[in-house]
């Protein structure tokens, strides 16, 4: 990541817009990390893809872009900029190694870096990545989890929705945010780096189905049988969630009604007009079969 394009980037984070010039270093940028999406000439980037290029930039550069601006370089020599970096990535040295957040589900031992863990309930474990790495992965799926309090409280959604037609015993995985703990290239560095097939639990709305889309070797949406989503989303979609969403990403989301993994799910939302966060499946009361 050149200055160049930190210092877009920064532009892209601090601006009121949600239209920008698709010049090639931010396009590809964004066609990296599934950021936006083209609309005519321009790159359409939400205030949730702002959060996402903040993440990647504390993750890859140490830039902190809530107090780092696109002239906070104005004046400085070099070893003032790379200071302000926290590292020497403008000198073209090796890119961090970034951490993720991991369980296992419930009544299973987690099985990275060499060892055997029974963690208690509720319980993960904050890693480097490379350590990760270093060691075969003993599950046998990477179940990436979009939201925070979902992945913490995994052990409270149906053992059937979680594994029914996949892993029996995956590897859970934070996808990371912008608060740290688990940093989103980590998680799509894990993912590159290893065989494992990869399943999705996602939000059931527009931004969740295009989340799901950036993941390579996708196998199966973590989801319950159509029919009940359906039934899920005209009881207990949220409607305006939908629509807010579907503005933005309406170029990606018609690409998506052709794939065989993610197609399916989304026409169901697509034809329910709502959107269903997955924290539904974590509320009390909610985690059983309709």
């Amino acid at each position: 990541m050149n200055k160049q394009l930190v210092i877009t980037l920064l532009r892209v984070f601090h601006s009121p817009e949600t239209r920008f010039s698709a010049g090639r270093g931010l396009r590809e940028f964004c066609e990296t990390y599934n950021i936006g999406h083209i609309s005519g000439a321009s790159l359409v980037i939400s205030e949730r893809d702002k959060a996402e290029v903040a993440s990647l930039l504390k993750g890859k550069m140490g830039i902190d872009a809530h107090t780092t601006y696109p002239d906070s370089w104005d004046g400085l020599n070099r070893a003032e900029g790379l200071n302000l970096a926290k590292d020497e990535k403008f000198a073209g040295g090796a890119v961090g190694e970034g951490r993720i957040q991991v369980k296992a589900l419930r009544g299973r031992d987690l099985s990275v870096c060499g060892k055997r863990l029974a963690l208690p309930g509720g319980a993960d474990l904050g890693l480097p990545l490379e350590a990760v790495l270093e060691s075969p992965i003993q599950h046998d799926g990477i179940l990436l989890v979009e939201n925070k309090q979902t992945f913490h409280e995994i052990w409270r959604v149906r053992e059937d929705l979680l594994t029914g037609g996949g892993a029996l015993n995956p590897l859970v995985v934070f996808r990371g945010d912008a608060e740290g703990g688990s940093r989103v290239d980590a998680v799509h560095r894990l993912i590159a780096e290893t065989d494992a097939p990869v399943y999705a639990f996602v939000d059931f709305d527009p931004a969740g189905m295009v989340i799901a889309s950036a993941l390579p070797r996708l196998a199966r949406m973590v989801c319950p049988d159509l029919g009940e989503l359906s039934g899920l989303l005209e009881a207990h979609g949220l409607a305006e969630r939908f629509m807010k969403q579907l503005a933005g990403a309406a170029g990606a989301l018609e690409r998506l009604e052709s794939n065989a993994t993610i197609g399916p799910v989304w026409g169901v939302i697509r034809r329910a007009g709502k959107g269903l966060p997955q924290e539904f499946f974590h509320r009390q009361g909610n985690n059983q079969p309709a």
